[in-house]
């Protein structure tokens, strides 16, 4: 099923400042991340490891990608209590440049 992705203020206002990405790493997050929640979320929520405690509404996974031939790893948490309403909502993101 494919699911609308909505994201919250903190996460839009995290990747409006991000530094060190390029226009296009910005692009390449945002859509890799949306990709994953809209098309790959039953997967992502249906592993118990994934949540924060048993229960809880919101998940995390990791999402890695190259910009300016460097690689990064987005930390993610989304919240899936809408989602029988089809909707996920980002609610948190951390993105770390690697190796």
């Amino acid at each position: 099923m494919a699911y609308t992705v909505q994201r919250s203020a903190a996460a839009i206002d995290y990747l409006r400042a991000l530094p060190g990405l390029t226009r296009q790493g910005r692009i390449i997050l945002q859509v890799g991340i949306f990709d994953l929640l809209r098309n790959h979320c039953d997967e992502l929520r249906s592993d118990p490891s994934r949540r924060l405690a048993p229960g809880s509404a919101r998940f995390r996974f990791d999402f890695v990608f190259r910009d300016a031939g460097r690689f990064w790893r987005a930390d993610c948490i989304a919240d899936d209590s809408a989602v029988a309403y089809g909707v996920i909502r980002l609610e948190y993101l951390d993105c770390q440049p690697g190796a």
